[in-house]
């Protein structure tokens, strides 16, 4: 009886320990994410956000495409261009492009995401000129989630 009691403390004591090993590395994976700051302008015809990514071109590229087309019907895609790695979309109102390159660093990419702002008048216009300005953003910060980064933003 007693050696039994021996192995369920024993048994007990390890499973605490490897829970214990478990959540420290899963902790520390939360601290080693890569932290991507990203830059965020306004331009001539929209709104710009730039940011040079931890993964591989392909790798950006293709998370891209796949959040476009989980946001179906929602979000359509307007143009896609595999090969040069352009992805133009679009909800109706608002036009969005995702441009990605690979980077003079190996393993890291160079994002470019345009949001348009559609020429209108009047109060309409403000207001749709904060959500595409908020566009760039949303796409980014969608890569980011994806792709498992930290993303901060640097306005210029």
């Amino acid at each position: 009886m007693n050696r039994l009691r021996r192995k369920s403390k024993y048994g007990s004591m390890l499973i605490m320990s490897v829970s214990m090993v478990l959540a420290t590395f899963s902790m520390g994976l939360i601290l080693l994410a890569p932290i991507v700051a990203y830059k965020y302008m306004k331009k001539d015809k929209g709104y710009e956000a730039i940011a040079q990514m931890p993964s591989t071109a392909e790798k950006v590229y293709s998370a891209a495409v796949s959040i476009a087309e989980e946001k179906a019907p929602k979000i359509q895609i307007v143009k896609k261009e595999d090969k040069d790695m352009f992805l133009e979309v679009t909800d109706g109102m608002q036009t969005a492009s995702v441009t990605v390159k690979k980077a003079a660093e190996e393993g890291k990419s160079d994002l470019t995401v345009l949001a348009s702002i559609p020429a209108q008048e009047g109060l309409e216009k403000e207001v749709k000129k904060e959500i595409e300005k908020e566009l760039a953003l949303r796409i980014v910060e969608l890569l980011c989630t994806k792709l498992e980064v930290v993303c901060n933003i640097t306005k210029e």
